[in-house]
C-alpha cells in the first residue's frame, strides 16, 4: 500500500518505462536500422551496436561513483543528467550524420547513459524512495513497468515499420522509420521529464 500511494515510484516507473522503450529500440532495431536506414552491411551495423553494450557495461560500473562522489549521494541530478546523455546519443543515432564515426559516437554516449540509468532508474531512486520495508516492492513496481514498456516498443515499433514499407527497385523492400524515430525519440525525452518530476517530489529528502 505505501508503495501503490506513492506518486514519486509511480513517476520512476513511468521513467524506467521510458527508457526501456529507447533501450530497446535499439537494441531489438538497431542493427535493422543500420543495415535498411543507413546503409550499412550487417557486419558493419552488429559492430556498431555492439559498442553500445560495452559502454552500458562501463555505465553501470561508474553510476554509483558518479552520484556518491560528484552528487554527495542524489541520484535525482545524475539521473537526469545521463538521461539527457540518452537523448542525445540516440538523437544522433537517428537524425545525425551516417558516417561510421557519428554512429560510434552515438553508441558510446547511448551505452554509457543506459547503463547508468539502468542503475539509477531501474534500482537505486526505488530504494531511496520507499522505506525499507517496502524497498522490494518498489523495486518490483519499476521493474514490471520497465519490462511493459520495452514489450510495448516491440509492439509499436514492429507495426510502425511494417505499415511503412513499400517495395523499391527490383522489388526489394524499402522502409521508412520517420515515425519510429521520433516515437523512440519521444520516449527519451519522455523519460527525462518524468525523472525530473520524481527529483520534484523528492526534493525535500535531498
Amino acid at each position: 500500500k505505501e508503495v501503490l500511494k506513492n506518486p514519486a515510484i509511480w513517476m520512476l516507473a513511468l521513467a524506467s518505462a521510458f527508457m526501456y522503450i529507447s533501450r530497446y529500440a535499439v537494441n531489438s532495431w538497431g542493427v535493422f536500422y543500420l543495415e535498411a536506414q543507413r546503409g550499412y552491411t550487417t557486419l558493419e551495423a552488429s559492430s556498431i551496436i555492439s559498442i553500445s553494450s560495452i559502454c552500458g557495461i562501463i555505465g553501470t560500473v561508474v553510476s554509483g561513483f558518479v552520484s556518491d562522489w560528484f552528487f554527495k549521494g542524489s541520484r535525482n541530478a545524475p539521473a537526469v543528467s545521463f538521461g539527457r546523455m540518452n537523448v542525445l546519443g540516440l538523437g544522433l543515432f537517428m537524425f545525425g550524420p551516417a558516417s561510421h564515426f557519428c554512429m560510434i559516437i552515438s553508441m558510446v554516449i547511448f551505452g554509457l547513459a543506459i547503463g547508468a540509468l539502468i542503475c539509477y532508474l531501474g534500482g537505486l531512486m526505488a530504494v531511496d524512495i520507499a522505506s525499507k520495508k517496502a524497498s522490494g516492492a518498489a523495486l518490483g513496481v519499476v521493474g514490471i513497468a520497465s519490462y511493459i514498456g520495452a514489450a510495448v516498443q516491440d509492439l509499436v515499433s514492429g507495426i510502425t515499420i511494417e505499415s511503412g514499407k513499400t517495395a523499391g527497385a527490383a522489388d526489394a523492400a524499402v522502409y521508412d522509420f520517420s515515425v519510429v524515430s521520433w516515437f523512440w525519440f519521444g520516449a527519451a525525452i519522455l523519460s527525462v521529464v518524468f525523472t525530473l518530476i520524481v527529483w520534484a517530489l523528492t526534493a525535500k529528502k535531498d
